[in-house]
């Protein structure tokens, strides 16, 4: 009874004062403490489980709301006062899943707990990783390599020909609107069951955001820039690389992340709608939710996310590169 208490005493201290100091101890406490709360429910009655563990969150929330309000000088105390609320968000929700879950003594074939699920990736984590092969290197990397190229080029050609403008954009735009789920089947007769079908479906959902994302970029530029190459009399070539180029990055870009996040998702759809050799985490996902073992459904969901989140980090940290002239990117570090 002494700890929620004292919780309690400390989560109206940091929202009365507004305690930088308190917020930061106070984070790293309350997660620490449900931690242990949720791990122990055994040795404590139920209303002290609830009242420790409700209490915990509710200072968390408390100290993580005033860190994103705290305005720090010093800078190491900035860097902490950004990271630290955004580290908190997964472990404020990864605690209320398990403290749910424990709480209301949950079956692990209803619904499993966090425990259950970081025990599923100690034990089989290597054939989660070799699921995720077949997924993101035979699928989802052939089909960038095969697609992204191919909606570069193709929009170029688009960009330059108003006949293809005219004729060819907006078939683009209504073929790239088509369900992945009437997509995959036909693939999956075209190609086979392996991965090739699933590959395709990867190069048609990457193609058409990188085609009419680049012929977007390539048309709409500034209108005095062009004029001002034109009276200089520069070649196609030197006004494509000088200004039509730089100005289709950014959107380039952005369909380069929309891809990252629509071809993880369609590939693992796919994988569910062409039965095919049990490979990949989209088969490993189906088989598993069939026999009950959730567990092992949440694991390589996780598995999927991690590899995921990093090819997003990868393209975003690749645009900073290319396009880190640009007055969006430039606003950010201000």
């Amino acid at each position: 009874m002494m700890l929620p208490s004292l919780l309690i005493v400390i989560a109206l201290l940091v929202l009365s004062r507004r305690s930088l100091w308190a917020s930061l101890v106070l984070v790293p406490f309350c997660v620490g403490l449900g931690l242990i709360t949720v791990l122990r429910v055994d040795t404590l009655t139920a209303w002290v489980y609830w009242l420790t563990f409700w209490t915990s969150l509710i200072a968390l929330t408390s100290a993580v709301t005033q860190l994103g309000l705290a305005q720090p000088r010093s800078r190491g105390m900035q860097i902490t006062a950004k990271a630290l609320p955004s580290a908190s968000v997964p472990c404020f929700l990864l605690l209320l899943w398990q403290g749910l879950v424990v709480g209301f003594n949950v079956p692990k074939g209803i619904f499993p707990s966090v425990g259950d699920v970081v025990l599923v990736l100690q034990g089989s984590l290597p054939v989660l990783l070799s699921d995720s092969y077949v997924t993101f290197v035979q699928e989802v990397a052939l089909g960038f390599v095969l697609g992204v190229p191919s909606g570069i080029v193709v929009g170029i050609a688009v960009a330059y020909s108003r006949f293809l403008q005219r004729g060819f954009l907006p078939l683009a735009a209504a073929f790239g609107a088509v369900p992945i789920v009437g997509l995959a089947p036909v693939l999956g007769r075209a190609f086979g069951v392996d991965w090739q079908s699933k590959a395709a479906v990867v190069v048609i959902v990457t193609f058409f955001p990188v085609l009419l994302n680049t012929v977007q970029g390539l048309t709409l530029v500034d209108t005095l820039k062009l004029e001002l190459l034109h009276a200089y009399a520069s070649s196609p070539l030197t006004i494509f690389r000088k200004l039509r180029l730089p100005n289709a990055l950014p959107y380039l870009f952005n369909a380069l992340k929309v891809a990252a996040v629509v071809s993880v998702i369609s590939v693992i759809v796919a994988e569910f709608l062409i039965p095919g050799p049990p490979r990949g985490l989209g088969q490993r996902i189906s088989l598993s939710a069939r026999q009950g073992a959730y567990d092992v459904v949440f694991a390589a969901i996780f598995v999927s996310s991690v590899i995921s989140i990093t090819i997003y980090g990868v393209i975003v940290v690749l645009e900073r590169v290319f396009t880190g002239w640009h007055p969006s990117l430039r606003g950010e570090g201000q």
